[in-house]
């Protein structure tokens, strides 16, 4: 009995020392996944869901005039679950990443990236940080040439 007594007082010390961070609130949680990314709505949406494939994400939903996509990936680990329960049937066995863009200047968009490990918001700056850096990097990378000056004139007249 003072075994049990000595056992649960430990455990609940080490409860009492244990300090949680309080939850975030929908403000918080919107800027840390939110980026602002230059381009039209159109050039980020395309760039992103490029990206979203890159990352073995495949396609769940989509709403062009909305800006959103949603994909889902299902981890090695549980692949054969995966399978052997019919797809996406059973328990939330699957990773997703749910994106918005919308245009907030001309020449510059907001894109919020959501991922979701096993049905659980992942609050994860440095996730949303590496799926902005590679929307950017192809937003630029596609982006039209600037047009080049034209030849300035000589001021001379062709025969």
């Amino acid at each position: 009995m003072n075994s049990l007594r000595a056992t649960l007082l430990c455990a609940v010390a080490g409860f009492a020392g244990c300090e949680s961070a309080p939850p975030l609130t929908a403000t918080q949680i919107e800027t840390l996944e939110t980026r602002h990314v230059q381009g039209s709505r159109d050039e980020v949406l395309r760039a992103a869901s490029a990206v979203i494939l890159d990352q073995g994400y495949y396609y769940t939903a989509s709403d062009h005039a909305a800006g959103t996509v949603t994909a889902a990936k299902v981890p090695s680990s549980m692949r054969d679950e995966y399978q052997r329960n019919g797809g996406m049937t059973g328990p939330v066995i699957v990773n997703m990443v749910s994106i918005w863009v919308v245009q907030a200047t001309p020449a510059e968009c907001n894109l919020r990236v959501q991922y979701r490990d096993f049905g659980r918001v992942v609050q994860s700056q440095e996730r949303v940080s590496r799926f902005w850096n590679e929307v950017q990097r192809r937003v630029l990378k596609d982006a039209p040439e600037p047009a080049l000056p034209a030849p300035a004139s000589t001021g001379a007249t062709a025969p």
